[in-house]
């Protein structure tokens, strides 16, 4: 069963891979690390934070199985941003490489260094550790790990400025991709291809209503709550936005930590998210008690797009937005109002922000 899952997951049919490992699970087989993956690529980067950590505390004595969960948690560390974790999982599983030589683990520990490395910017370090990785996948013949060291391979090189390199690694490994079956990792390196597209075209130009979310007072809230606490609070709260923001058309770019942000094609999409979220805790914490409050700002504007991502002065203005709206409150710029329409709101009001130059007129906009 839990081969089975990790065979679906690659496949992309993720519910179907979650419901094998529970079978498992049900048998007595841990499911991780293959669940802490699932989540991952569903992109609840806490939810696999956190079950590859509890994984790891209930795996102390068995050095295979750590050294079976220790490359997924470099690649979870190094999502969430965390470098030091990453490292010292790679660290980790060299001194358990060099105790219990392995061909496969070999492989392993290189590419978990090589990720290590490019994360940490050492682009020329992690092509040679992606090099050696695909000689060691190639020694016990695993197709699929070689052509996924050769997708981490090319963007290694494409940081070195080895872009005809880079373009010939990620051809051949979407070509294994494509013939294993491996939905999930064909469809990232397609997106990889578009992104490298756009970036050669340049930027282009977009119109959109950025929306930034932000957690008051979550410092205090972690100390108070302790880790274990607030990680399962900051889940439900990623969980219910994500679940919010897309249901009004919203395109999640990134999480900020304690929030997300968001780009609307509407002003209209935004401030129904915005609303909704808003009605949604407010209703929580009177069935519940829990006060988690979320304050959120929105600007419309032109914003470059780089793949995925947007810059410029629009996304700065509604992240500064954002910070001089109270908890519970939706702060959005006259420029999203007039885009809106009919919005009941406060009277515009104007504000200088920081690193902006001319000032901002500004409203709350009524959700209650």
């Amino acid at each position: 069963y839990y081969a089975l899952g990790e065979i679906r997951r690659l496949k992309g049919d993720l519910a179907g891979a979650e419901a094998a490992l529970r079978q498992a699970h049900g048998l007595g087989r841990m499911p991780q690390p293959a669940l802490a993956l699932i989540r991952l690529a569903e992109g609840n980067v806490r939810a696999a934070v956190a079950g590859i950590r509890t994984a790891l505390r209930e795996t102390t004595w068995d050095q295979w199985a750590r050294a079976r969960l220790l490359p997924a948690q470099v690649e979870i560390a190094i999502a969430s941003a965390d470098h030091v974790l990453a490292r010292d999982a790679a660290d980790e599983l060299t001194g358990i490489v060099l105790t219990y030589t392995s061909p496969a683990l070999e492989a392993g520990r290189h590419q978990a260094w090589g990720r290590v490395l490019m994360a940490e910017g050492d682009a020329p370090g992690a092509v040679r550790e992606f090099r050696s990785a695909i000689a060691g996948w190639r020694e016990v013949a695993a197709p699929y790990e070689v052509a996924r060291a050769r997708a981490l391979l090319a963007k290694a090189l494409r940081a070195i400025d080895d872009d005809d390199e880079a373009d010939l690694e990620l051809r051949v490994a979407r070509d294994e991709f494509e013939r294993l079956g491996a939905a999930l990792d064909l469809a990232a390196v397609d997106m990889e291809q578009e992104a490298v597209a756009e970036r050669r075209r340049g930027p282009s130009q977009a119109r959109k209503t950025f929306m930034f979310t932000d957690i008051v007072g979550s410092t205090n809230l972690a100390e108070v709550l302790g880790n274990e606490s607030w990680e399962r609070l900051l889940s439900w709260h990623d969980d219910l936005l994500r679940g919010l923001i897309t249901r009004r058309g919203g395109e999640i770019v990134h999480s900020t930590g304690d929030g997300f942000f968001v780009a609307f094609d509407s002003a209209e999409q935004g401030i129904a998210s915005a609303r909704s979220i808003q009605q949604a805790l407010a209703e929580h914490r009177h069935e519940s008690g829990v006060a988690l409050s979320v304050r959120i700002g929105l600007h419309a504007a032109e914003a470059n797009r780089r793949g995925g991502d947007y810059s410029g002065v629009g996304v700065h203005t509604a992240a500064r937005v954002t910070a001089l709206a109270g908890a519970g409150e939706i702060l959005a710029t006259a420029e999203t109002l007039a885009e809106a329409g009919d919005v009941v709101s406060e009277t515009p009001r104007e504000k200088s922000l920081k690193g902006v130059t001319v000032p901002v007129r500004v409203a709350s906009v009524t959700w209650a």
